[in-house]
């Protein structure tokens, strides 16, 4: 992501894309890759919470555990939803094809 920012600060200020298409292809390939991994990341998180918080007792260090994954989870989540949001201007600047 830090390497993208830097790449698309070089744009704004000089008003040439790095890479030409390739770089086009690759930061949008590269956006969908890392939403994918992103919601995985935050289904299985989601997914443990459930499943550990029905066989758990009422044990308070279990809960404050479960608590804070699940909260690691949401911003998993919520990184999902922005990089996705990210996928869909990159993909705005793919070079059209005729």
């Amino acid at each position: 992501t830090l390497l993208q920012t830097a790449f698309t600060i070089f744009q704004v200020s000089t008003g040439n894309r790095l890479g030409g298409d390739g770089f086009t292809l690759l930061d949008f390939y590269g956006d969908k890759a890392l939403s994918y991994m992103l919601a995985t990341g935050a289904a299985a998180g989601f997914g443990l919470t459930v499943d550990l918080n029905r066989g758990s007792g009422s044990d308070s260090d279990t809960k404050s555990f479960l608590n804070k994954a699940n909260a690691a989870a949401a911003l998993l989540f919520i990184a999902f939803i922005f990089s996705a949001v990210s996928s869909v201007f990159s993909s705005f600047s793919l070079p059209k094809r005729t």
